[in-house]
Order: structure tokens, then sequence, then C-alpha cells
């Protein structure tokens, strides 16, 4: 700042005036300040506008939450007698049920013995799972016998730990009836089909005391194997278990009180929840006029103002801003378009929503009541985004924004467990001879001992089942830690064998004897080693690559399948179908706000940025500004001072003449 002076010489208010000409030379920089708060307060209007956009967002993927729209309710008439839970794909009815028997397994008690602690001897004893009528016993092909080993001077208690060690699925504990310690052997699994069947290795040995064998030497039978007996809307169903999963398609049945012949039947009811898919619709409305009020609040000019002529209207920061109507847009396009999902519902107005005058969002809760008492699943594809695979062991986990809707083959190259598949069909029937088929087995690199594929007659899924059994019996593997999962593939009819090892160890080789099985030959498998496990599984999804991290696949960037991801749970490599992908209403409508957020394209980033880059522009405008206004003020107080001089100068020269005047008249 220059040095003030305030007219010295000439008496003139210096200051004062170079005040005022400073004042008019500052005008542009007024304007720069008052631009750049204009700026500043776009910067934050538009960041509570994301903020609003992000919320709307968050209530647009609830609607992609499939549970809300396949929610059921279930209830039972009396939960003491039996309770019901229902799954996504459990129809909308009502039932029936009497319990007429409870399933229960079989006990069988040893002999007595004084002593609990006293040795008895040693040797093996063989369990086999069956059905016992009478004299006769039929094993369950289903389940392999178990064999466990009893240490020598066992006594009733080393015998009952070393049964519970051997976790067979038979139960030991020594029991105390008062007149001396019994050994009791329990099934663990309920029903008839699931009795048991005790050898000892060394008929008339130290542990002949402790077999069961039907028509021959018996324990005691304390509880006898029954099966679940109940009817259904009058039709009779027998299982082996309390716990009923098969009788109606997404229902499980607790049984847990047998009823009287008076008792009345128990009613069961299964409807469908529509609270959830009503609440989600109702927030997701919420949202939209929560967004559309702050857009219409952020960009509004108050019309109603009274202004000078020339004078603009009072309006809000955003008030003409494009990007105000860029949102509206693209959000109201997304309403418009028409969802060709494959259901009775192609447009959100067709369930109920609709727009005001105002261009807020009202529901038709009635219309959308009847949309979901007709056709929930069809709500559900209108919002959401819908994956279905044709391969039952293949699940749909997700996708992106930029998955294109199509149907898209799965080709499996390796999965995370080795994996062989089946040489031949499985027929509907197999049977074995009477001494069973002998074959072996490598798992994870641990060769297995002779195992035998017991003598019966096998469906696929019990024959899966049984070889499973036989294998992850065998000691040999147990002791290494090696198992398989052996199941039937439900595209092609074969047997599929995995190994439970993940990893690049992961392998299965069948070594002999699966190559011509049964009396009629099949090839179940032929010999020699299959894919080994990899660390995660990889193929392609649409004819395109595909990275895998596990058990998923996720399509490549760049491609049509980008960022749909698909769970392999199981089954052969190489083809496996197809996954049919279509979007839904809500997840167009996340991807365009998706859009709209980004932080590096997303129009509200990219005005945003644009905003900011003026406001640098202009504190660069005010620093040349600033800089020319101190030249001025400079030059002012320079010309100033030199028009005070000369001022000065002037009135000296007057006072000296005025003097000299004044002399001479005195004169």
């Amino acid at each position: 700042m220059a040095l003030s002076v305030s007219g010295l010489g000439s008496n003139l208010p210096i200051d004062d005036l170079i005040s005022k000409l400073m004042s008019v030379e500052s005008q542009p920089l007024q304007k720069l300040n008052s631009k750049e708060a204009s700026y500043l307060a776009k910067v934050s209007a538009l960041g509570q506008i994301k903020g609003a956009v992000s919320a709307f967002q968050n209530a647009t993927r609830a609607l992609q939450d499939s549970s809300k729209f396949n929610a059921v309710k279930s209830s039972s008439g009396n939960t003491d007698v039996v309770t019901i839970s229902a799954g996504s794909k459990a129809a909308s009815a009502n039932y029936s049920i009497k319990v007429e028997e409870l399933a229960q397994s079989q006990k069988l008690a040893s002999g007595i013995f004084s002593s609990a602690s006293s040795a008895i001897g040693g040797g093996k004893l063989t369990f086999t799972f069956g059905s016992t009528s009478g004299g006769s016993f039929t094993p369950n092909a289903e389940k392999i016998p178990k064999t466990v080993t009893i240490p020598d001077n066992a006594t009733l208690n080393d015998i009952r730990d070393a049964v519970n060690k051997a976790d067979i699925g038979v139960s030991a504990s020594v029991v105390n009836d008062g007149s001396g310690n019994r050994l009791v052997f329990s099934s663990n699994t309920t029903g008839t089909a699931s009795t048991l069947k005790i050898e000892n290795s060394d008929d008339g040995g130290a542990l002949a005391g402790f077999a069961h064998v039907p028509g021959g030497s018996t324990l005691t039978e304390v509880q006898a194997a029954k099966d679940a007996r109940f009817t259904l809307d009058g039709l009779t169903i027998v299982k082996q278990s309390n716990t009923v999963t098969d009788a109606v398609e997404g229902l499980t049945l607790t049984l847990k009180q047998k009823q009287k012949a008076e008792d009345a039947a128990v009613s069961l009811s299964v409807t469908r929840d529509s609270s959830g898919i009503k609440k989600t619709i109702e927030d997701f409305v919420k949202s939209f006029n929560e967004l559309n009020s702050a857009l219409t609040q952020a960009s509004s000019v108050d019309m109603n103002a009274t202004t000078k002529p020339g004078e603009a209207r009072p309006a809000a920061a955003l008030s003409g801003e494009t990007v105000i109507r860029t949102i509206r847009t693209q959000i109201r396009n997304v309403f418009n378009s028409v969802q060709d999902v494959g259901g009775a519902y192609r447009v959100p107005a067709d369930v109920g929503l609709g727009f005001n005058q105002d261009g807020s969002m009202k529901l038709d809760t009635g219309k959308l009541q009847k949309a979901i008492d007709s056709n929930p699943q069809d709500i559900l594809k209108l919002f959401g985004s819908v994956g279905t695979p044709t391969d039952p062991q293949v699940s749909f986990v997700s996708a992106s924004g930029k998955t294109a809707s199509g149907d898209y083959a799965v080709n499996v190259a390796s999965l995370p467990n080795g994996v062989l598949g089946g040489a031949g069909v499985v027929p509907s029937a197999l049977t074995v001879a009477p001494g069973g088929q002998i074959f072996q087995v490598k798992i994870d690199g641990t060769s297995s001992a002779m195992l035998t594929l017991p003598a019966g007659t096998y469906t696929p899924a019990s024959l899966a089942t049984a070889l499973q059994s036989a294998i992850n019996g065998d000691a040999t593997l147990t002791a290494a830690g090696a198992k398989v999962a052996v199941s039937v593939d439900s595209v092609t009819g074969k047997l599929v064998m995995s190994s439970q090892k993940t990893g690049t160890s992961s392998t299965v080789e069948v070594l002999s004897g699966l190559d011509a099985v049964g009396t009629s030959p099949v090839n179940l498998f032929n010999n020699g080693a299959g894919v080994a496990g990899s660390a995660n599984v990889s193929g392609t999804i649409g004819g395109y690559a595909a990275t895998g991290n596990g058990t998923v696949l996720t399509g490549a960037v760049g491609t049509p399948v980008e960022g749909l991801a698909i769970d392999i749970g199981g089954g052969p490599t190489g083809e496996r179908g197809t996954v049919g992908f279509a979007k839904g209403f809500a997840f167009a409508l996340d991807g365009v706000l998706a859009q709209l957020l980004d932080d590096k394209r997303g129009a509200i980033a990219s005005r945003t940025e644009g905003l900011n880059n003026s406001v640098k522009e202009l504190g660069k405008q005010r620093d040349v500004l600033n800089r020319r206004l101190e030249d001025v003020e400079k030059r002012y107080r320079a010309q100033f001072t030199a028009l005070d001089a000369m001022v000065s100068q002037f009135n000296n020269i007057g006072n000296f003449l005025s003097q000299q005047l004044a002399g001479l008249n005195k004169s």
C-alpha cells in the first residue's frame, strides 16, 4: 500500500479521491467474486444431488433382491404335532395332515456284565444297515458295511468308545439297568431300512456276545425301528425320517408327535408373503420422490417474486443447469423402456408405478397387489436380473450393468477339484451279482485297497451313493485325507467322480474294475485319470474366455458377458449347457444411476469438475486483477502527489505575489 497523503500542500482530499477511483476500478474484481460464489454454490448443490441419486440407487438395488419376491409364509395349526417351513418353490396352498406314527431308530442291548471296566477281549465288529423281516435281513444297498476294530483286552467301556470314535452311524452307550451293565447299540438313522446286523470276526470269540444276526444269534431289541407314517390330504405317506422334505416340493415337514385316532387333523397353510415386495417398492417410490424434490429445489425459479425491470428472478443454485435435465431424462427413459424378460409385466406401470404432473411418483397399491397375487415370479423378472442355467450344478451368481441379455453356452476346462467323467450311461436298474464288484481307485495320488461294490440292484442315484461310500470307507484313503463325491450328471445320465480336495494335487483315477459293472456289464468309468484340479475354475461363457475365482466363473471385460458370474458347483468338465440372462427394470436403472454417479465420466462428476476448473480460472484472473489494481493505485497516488506538489507550488507563488502587491500598495 502506498504512503497515504492528505493534500498537505494543496489541501485536496486525495485519499478520498483515490478510494472512490479504486472503487470504480475494482468493479471487475467484485464481479469475479460474485461469479466464484455462484460456482461454489453450484458445486455444493451438486454434492447434495449426488447424495440423493446415491440414496435412490440403494433403493433401486433393493429391488434386485430376489428373496423379497420369493418369500412365502407357512404355519401349522398345532406346532406340538408338526411344524412346516416353506422354500421359494413352495406353492400357495392349504393342507390337512394327521401323524399316525413317528419314525424311530433301532436299539439293541447286549447281555448283562457285572463290570463295565473288566477285560472282555478284542477283535472286529462289522455293522451292516438294512431291513429286517422276521429272521430275514436285506442289506441297504446305499450304505456300505462298516467294520470297527476292538483292541485286545477291551472292556465294555472300551468297546463303546471304539464304536463311537469310528463314526459309522451307530452310537454305543453303557447302561446299568439295576441288574448289571449292558452295551446298547443305537442306529443313528431312523426308519426300518436302517436296522442293524452285527457280525464279529471270530465266531464264538470274545465278541460273540455282541453279534446280532437276524435268524441267528441276536441281541435284545429294546426299541424297534419304525417308519414315519402320516396322511396328507387323505393320502397315506410313509417315510424313513420325521423330517420330510420330498412329500411336497418346497416344503419341509417336521413330525413331532403321534396323534390319537380320535384327534383331528392338523391344518397347514402356505401363502405368499407380499409384505417384503410391498415395502421394497414403497421405499423405492419414497426414495424417488426425495430425489425428485431435491432436483426441483436445486433448480427452481421464484416466479412469484417482485422484480424491477431488467432484474432476474431469484433462482436456486442449479437453475438452468443441463445436468438436472440429464438426470431426469435418463431416469425417465428407463421407466418408459420395455423390459423383455419373458414375464407378464414389461414396464413398471404394469404393476402400479406411475407419475403425477409435478414429476413425483405414485403407487397404485391395488394394481400392485393384484400383480403379486397372480404372478409374483414375473414381478421379480420385471425388477431384477434373471440368470437361468440349464445345468442343475451351475448356479447364477450375479451380473454387471454391462452384461448383455442373451443365452450363453458354458464350457468348463478345469475345476478346483480333480474330476473324472463317466464313460457310459447308467441304466435305471443295474444289478451287481453276489460277491460284489471288485475295483480300485487312486485319489489325490493315494491308491486304495481293492474295494467292493456290494451285490444288489441299484438305481443311478443309489449306485453313486454306494460307490462313494465304498471309496470313502477305505482305510488307506481315509488316513491320507482323500475323499470323493460321486454324483449322476442329470444331463448325460453318466456318473461323475470328484475329489474333495482342491488345487493341482487334486486328482481322480480309476485303476481297475469299473469298466464292466453288473450282470449286464456297463462301462461306468474307463481306466485312467480324469482332469486334475486347479487353483480356480477355468472355462468360457458364450465362447469368451472367463476369469475363475474358486468355483465362480466370471465373463471378461469387453465381452457381451462382462460381469456375468456363475458358480460351478461340481459335475464334469466340458460342455455344461447354457445360461440365459435377462435384465430387469431395476438392473437397467441401476446401470444408468451408476453411470450418472461415475466419479470420472458421470454427468455429475463432469459438471462438478468443470465448475471447479472455472473457480481455479477465476482465481488466476483475480490475481491478475489484484496486481493491476495495485499498479493503478500507485499511478493514482503518484499523479495526485505530483498534483499536490504543483498546487502547493502555485499556492506559494500566489502567496508571494500577494505579499509583493500588498507591499506596493503601502508604499
